[in-house]
């Protein structure tokens, strides 16, 4: 049962499409119909305009002078991109970071398996991805090259939650989405729910929670709100 579990939680992350959008969000289908109501739209905006949902994007620019070629300075390690403007030759990388642990976005994955006619609308239940007894958060952009060479352990090492910009919450562990031919789709953290004396690591009364991983070409730091990660439920984390 565990490893059927394992398996839908795998392909529930690599589904998630990237797609550009701006992060706006005030109310929305979470707390206004049941997900089995949801139609199209109402499954793109939370899976892309949610309180679930942070959109990094770095930006870099050509330098203005050009210098000698004396070998590699390290720069051009960070020169990666997903998209490119050929107008000032600035170069934007992007990230999805999504909190898909919550009540929320595996409801909104369930529910697009049905708007794609993958699954009836009576099945609906049976591929809801189950609930976990850890947050889990999944880094995911058009273009995951830069991690390709990355260890599991140095994301590890370097990535970290923090609440209210105190308290630090280290990954028990991270898990690589990968497609057919071996390249990364997305970067799945796993963090406790619990200490070890089994107090919540998050408040449901946090004004903020910061993701941080540093462990790549580009530095992702995005943050979240719990209060407004509420759904009809509650705060869902």
């Amino acid at each position: 049962m565990k490893g059927s579990q394992s398996r839908m939680r795998r392909i529930f992350l690599i589904g998630f499409t990237i797609l550009a959008s701006n992060a706006v969000w005030a109310g929305g289908p979470w707390t206004e119909k049941s997900y089995k109501d949801w139609d199209r739209n109402d499954v793109r905006k939370v899976l892309f305009d949610s309180p679930w949902v942070s959109h990094f994007v770095r930006t870099r620019r050509a330098l203005e002078f050009e210098v000698p070629d004396q070998g590699p300075s390290g720069m051009e390690l960070r020169g990666y991109h997903s998209k490119e403007s050929k107008e000032d030759d600035a170069q934007t990388t992007e990230f999805y970071v999504r909190w898909v642990s919550s009540r929320t976005l595996r409801e909104a994955w369930a529910r697009k398996l049905v708007l794609q006619k993958r699954v009836s609308e009576n099945e609906i239940d049976k591929y809801l991805p189950p609930s976990s007894d850890e947050f889990e958060i999944v880094v995911e952009g058009p273009d995951m090259s830069p991690f390709q060479q990355v260890r599991k352990a140095t994301l590890q090492a370097k990535g970290y939650l923090t609440i209210s910009s105190r308290q630090k919450i280290a990954p028990t562990r991270v898990e690589f989405a990968r497609s057919h031919d071996g390249q990364i789709r997305g970067i799945l953290f796993f963090f406790p729910r619990r200490t070890a004396t089994g107090e919540p690591t998050i408040s449901t009364h946090a004004r903020s929670v910061r993701f941080v991983e540093r462990g790549g070409n580009v530095d992702i730091i995005v943050t979240f709100y719990p209060q407004k990660m509420a759904d009809k439920g509650g705060v869902d984390l």
